[in-house]
């Protein structure tokens, strides 16, 4: 899945979430699991694209940095 399918796929996974009261999980989740593809990514564009507000940006860091943490844990 290219970059552009990618945040298509994020965007309507968590719009889904959303009717299930999960959107915040679900986004965190999905930025985990994709965080390789995701790290070169501007924050910003990041959240706009998915239909965040720019406040978002930082929960995807949080995110990618979750992501390092697991991997050097081999969780």
């Amino acid at each position: 899945m290219n970059r552009s399918e990618l945040i298509e796929h994020i965007k309507n996974e968590v719009a889904q979430a959303a009717l299930d009261k999960n959107k915040d999980a679900v986004n965190m989740y999905l930025v985990v699991k994709h965080a390789d593809q995701l790290r070169e990514i501007d924050p910003i564009d990041f959240a706009l694209s998915i239909g965040r507000n720019e406040s978002y940006a930082t929960e995807f860091r949080k995110g990618l940095k979750l992501a390092i943490i697991i991997n050097k844990r081999g969780l």
